[in-house]
């Protein structure tokens, strides 16, 4: 076991352990994202129908400074073959005007349905530079709308035509090396093949990203830990590529 580490990034500090996981033939990843700013005031936005909705782009545990939302891949894990139908659907629901998850990772291949909790109907819809992950469908509590996604390298936004308010993402992977920072900005990859990877922590909402060198040890975990301190500008979605 090497002692261990303590690497200066550009945008926090990466703390590497190794330490005995799993079953001696693959590593994990894991880790924490946390926010150290000043976190901005919810916005209140119009949702079409004379309410409003306090969007919070930053949502940051109180006491851990834990950043929720966060997705945390191995961005050039080798590709795996594509998930079918006959598995188990990642779920977005939509619930009192929102989206939920906020963000969602899935390998590419595998369904997911959008389901509408709500008493009224919504709508899904994605701009995508690949034609095949497109959406603009309506979406009622009686008819759930399930679809599969190609892998992409940037998160896909979720929106609704009839509320454009609601927003949340969904990155596609073409392997299952990936996660999403739960409330207390925590993650984790487990299974996997030995080797040197780039891991990709990106925040959809404000834009903040980063990536670092990470190597992965058979029977050993590696410990993560990144700071951030700024938001960054949002973006705008990405264009169709014309073919």
């Amino acid at each position: 076991m090497r002692a261990n580490q303590t690497i200066a990034i550009g945008l926090g500090v990466l703390l590497a352990a190794s330490a005995a996981v799993g079953d001696g033939k693959t590593g994990t990843v894991q880790g924490v994202v946390r926010f150290t700013g000043v976190v901005p005031p919810a916005r209140p936005i119009p949702t079409g129908d004379g309410g409003t909705i306090d969007q919070h782009d930053l949502i940051v545990d109180a006491k851990s400074k834990g950043l929720r939302w966060v997705i945390a891949a191995l961005e050039d894990a080798p590709a795996q073959p594509k998930l079918g139908a006959g598995d188990t659907p990642a779920v977005i629901d939509q619930t009192d005007m929102t989206f939920i998850p906020r963000v969602t990772v899935v390998q590419h291949g595998r369904p997911v349905r959008f389901d509408n909790s709500d008493s009224l109907n919504h709508g899904v819809t994605i701009v995508s530079r690949h034609q095949e992950n497109e959406m603009n469908l309506f979406v009622t509590a009686k008819d759930p709308v399930t679809k599969a996604f190609v892998a992409e390298k940037a998160p896909l936004r979720i929106g609704c035509a009839i509320h454009p308010a609601m927003t949340a993402w969904l990155y596609v992977t073409p392997h299952p090396w990936a996660d999403v920072t739960d409330k207390q900005g925590a993650f984790t990859i487990a299974d996997v093949p030995p080797g040197k990877y780039t891991l990709l922590l990106k925040h959809p909402d404000t834009g903040l990203q980063e990536r670092q060198p990470v190597e992965v040890r058979a029977g050993q975990s590696l410990e993560v830990a990144i700071e951030w301190k700024e938001p960054e500008p949002k973006r705008d979605p990405p264009k169709r590529e014309k073919k």
